[in-house]
């Protein structure tokens, strides 16, 4: 799988697997504040996938446009610093993620202030989130610690061929991902990412991955990457008991070595999400 074929398949399904949040869960289980004051969710019917997809969280709440619920599931129970993918939520019923809803979930005055504070807003948001899905969908979930196979995204020897996202760089066309990252295609073929933090490409990997990638580059930053893809992928050799040397890489892996990044095989400590019982939300 390329990054060209990844870009494509994202843009056909926006925001269906990626969303902010670390590769492992929060450890939160319970909401800690109130909950939203008042709450409007309705199921959005209109036809294709043109128009505004939105997931904002406002000065007075928190809004959502033509989204499936599952990308409000992602945002109330992970960390808002990586990602969480399909492959570790069990138990889905398919309408969570092919159904879509406007969500319009307003704070109350006496929240405001805490809310507009950068500081506060992300736990805030998770537990008021937490609440609206336990109340209007009835859901419930549980947490499973299970060791699995994974790749984890490291910095090659020769070191990353990157840079910082500089605040004043011009943004260049694409698909605005969750986060505030940008992924589009440069005009010479190369896919172009600015303002992506190395847990969101890992995220971005896992997406079309068997297995989950973790971020284990030691890199805290935003940074901008072109990632050229070779236009011939050697095939792969195989061992003699018939597995393939590079334990089923995605083919993706032989591009970021033009970034200084590789994928190795691992096995490691991964926390899925159960979902115990949900059900469609009641209109208001």
């Amino acid at each position: 799988m390329t990054f060209s074929k990844i870009r494509c398949v994202f843009l056909s399904l926006p925001l269906l697997v990626l969303f902010p949040g670390a590769l492992q869960l929060s450890a939160q289980t319970q909401p800690q504040s109130k909950p939203f004051d008042v709450v409007s969710i309705r199921q959005n019917t209109t036809a294709g996938n043109e128009g505004p997809h939105d997931l904002v969280a406002g000065p007075d709440g928190f809004r959502v446009v033509r989204q499936p619920l599952l990308n409000i599931l992602f945002t109330a129970y992970t960390p808002q610093d990586g990602g969480m993918f399909l492959n570790r939520i069990e138990q889905m019923p398919d309408w969570l993620r092919r159904e879509r809803y406007d969500i319009d979930a307003r704070i109350s005055d006496a929240d405001r202030a805490a809310w507009n504070d950068p500081a506060n807003q992300p736990a805030m948001l998770q537990a008021k989130l937490q609440s609206m899905l336990q109340e209007r969908l009835k859901l419930v979930v549980h947490r499973e610690i299970r060791t699995v196979p994974v790749f984890d995204l490291v910095v090659a020897k020769s070191g990353a061929k990157f840079t910082e996202t500089k605040p004043d760089e011009p943004k260049t066309a694409g698909a605005i991902l969750p986060g505030g990252g940008r992924m589009g295609q440069n005009a010479d073929g190369a896919t172009h990412f600015s303002n992506f933090s190395m847990g969101l490409l890992a995220a971005l990997l896992s997406s079309k991955s068997e297995r989950p990638v973790l971020d284990k580059t030691g890199l805290p930053g935003r940074y901008t990457l072109n990632v050229f893809e070779p236009q011939q992928m050697a095939a792969p050799s195989v061992s003699p008991n018939g597995q393939s040397e590079d334990e089923r890489r995605p083919a993706v892996a032989d591009a970021l070595k033009s970034v200084g990044l590789e994928l190795k095989s691992a096995k490691e400590q991964v926390e899925f999400l159960v979902i115990d019982h949900v059900e469609r939300p009641t209109e208001n």
